[in-house]
């Protein structure tokens, strides 16, 4: 190889941010090449360890468990008992493998070089490629993108063995399904991968410093998500402050500032961190947060304006969808296709059973911003789909600005969540009213989109000054 390469774009990393900019690129007719240390695979987490493989073991528990309703208790056990956990994991690795190569065949067919290596920073236009054998060589590129990704974070004090004490790059990895398991940290990952062992009949402890469950997310909703996963037979503790664990034989006792629990794998799920290590920022001076997050502006743009950063590299929202859209307005900024900006609106969603997402403000940033406005809800049982789904919990919400009677938010845990939000999101961005939905949108029935009627209506009699339901349907907001 020559001891020079120069291209357009060279990408560290082969996660979401790093595709799709280097797709967005091929699309401009750049030379683009992708950074991948791992040599035996490509997608980073979002592929391998994370997004693909949990969300296909939780695909299947949320069906069987789907089944309760319609068959009783005693079929769901009865599928849970036959299920090999072999059989799921290889469903998973399989799921992985797929999505793979797809992503594979896309960027073969965009002519994106993919070189196996790490890749170091020797200047603001120079990557050192560092090979497995040891041998290294430079590339050059008018750009480059930082998208390697985070890591779960890994305490010094706390004795992971991959075994009795995981993380989430590890739990997937469990030869045999635990009868018990304490979860610390009531965040995404904790609750995700709670649900799944609670599925599985695993006895499960979520413990957490805090005293709510996902915390950046609508607590009415989150409370109604906690609701459900304690009938799944989660077991919360809240409130209680991480101390030490004790590895004892084949078991894991963890002790807490006021109590101690014993099972027989302590799952570690409190936060991630970017893998901004052994990069070279510091060479070229680019800067990081305390949480080792590389700061960027709104283009993406590092403190070197040629090089960008983009996904968990730059930390939240660090989803799979966010760094997809982040890794492509880098292509589009960096080649002169105009002053992009990532969009206000963007969708969350949480993979629990059943499912919890969310577009815009909640209600507690509108109470502290003091933003008047009303909620519209629309419970499960409500609604003619989930009445036949058998749906006992199930809540979606409309949050509706008194003054513009625009939509501020929307926030749905229930089956379908995460598809049904859309909805939602694109009535903010189109920056729709509640009477414009209302008049103009018909759902097929039944179907669960038809709770968005259902909370509307609910909103809308709840607006002040609504004495009329004609004249609230005619209502036009100033400015319009």
């Amino acid at each position: 190889m020559a001891d020079r390469q120069m291209y357009d774009l060279i990408i560290l990393g082969s996660g979401p941010a790093g595709v799709q900019a280097a797709l967005q690129a091929s699309r401009l007719n750049k030379r683009v090449v992708i950074l991948e240390k791992h040599s035996d695979r490509l997608g980073g987490a979002w592929i391998h360890t994370g997004t693909i493989p949990s969300k296909t073991m939780r695909e299947v528990l949320a069906a069987i468990s789907s089944v309760h309703s319609h068959l009783g208790e005693h079929w769901v056990a009865r599928l849970v008992r036959n299920l090999s956990t072999t059989r799921l994991r290889e469903r998973a690795v399989t799921a992985s493998m797929d999505e793979e190569k797809i992503i594979r065949d896309e960027l073969k067919l965009a002519n994106v070089e993919i070189i196996h290596g790490a890749g170091y920073l020797e200047s603001a236009n120079q990557v050192r490629v560092m090979q497995r054998n040891g041998s290294s060589y430079i590339i050059e590129s008018k750009f480059i993108l930082l998208a390697t990704g985070s890591k779960p974070r890994r305490p010094d004090d706390i004795p992971f063995d991959g075994w009795r004490v995981v993380d989430s790059d590890d739990v997937l990895n469990l030869e045999s399904l635990p009868r018990s398991i304490i979860v610390f940290g009531a965040g995404v990952i904790g609750c995700e991968y709670a649900c799944i062992f609670a599925a599985l009949g695993v006895k499960t402890y979520i413990v957490d410093a805090r005293t709510r469950i996902m915390q950046f997310m609508d607590q009415e909703i989150a409370e109604e998500l906690k609701n459900t996963m304690e009938d799944l037979g989660v077991v919360f503790r809240m409130g209680h402050t991480f101390e030490k664990v004790e590895l004892n034989g084949a078991m894991v006792r963890v002790h807490f500032n006021d109590f101690s629990l014993e099972a027989d794998v302590f799952f570690f799920a409190a936060g991630r961190e970017s893998c901004t290590d052994r990069l070279g920022l510091e060479r070229v001076g680019i800067q990081v947060n305390d949480r080792k997050a590389v700061k960027v502006n709104r283009y993406f743009q590092t403190s070197v304006p040629n090089i960008y950063a983009a996904g968990d590299i730059i930390g939240p929202p660090a989803l799979a969808a966010t760094s997809s859209e982040q890794g492509r307005l880098v292509s589009c900024h960096a080649f002169g296709m105009g002053q992009v900006n990532f969009p206000e609106f963007f969708p969350i969603g949480v993979y629990t059973i059943p499912e919890m997402s969310s577009v815009g403000h909640t209600e507690e940033e509108l109470q502290k911003e003091d933003i008047p406005y009303v909620v519209g809800r629309a419970r499960y049982d409500q609604i003619a789909r989930g009445h036949i789904r058998g749906d006992n919990h199930g809540l979606m919400k409309l949050i509706v600005c008194t003054q513009t009677h625009r939509f501020l938010g929307v926030h749905i845990v229930g089956a379908d969540a995460a598809n049904l939000i859309h909805i939602g999101q694109c009535c903010m961005v189109a920056n729709m009213t509640i009477h414009d939905f209302v008049n103009s949108i018909i759902f097929n029935f039944p179907t669960l989109a038809e709770g968005y009627k259902i909370a509307c209506f609910d909103a809308l009699a709840q607006l002040e000054g609504a004495h009329d339901l004609k004249d609230l349907l005619n209502f036009k907001p100033t400015g319009s």
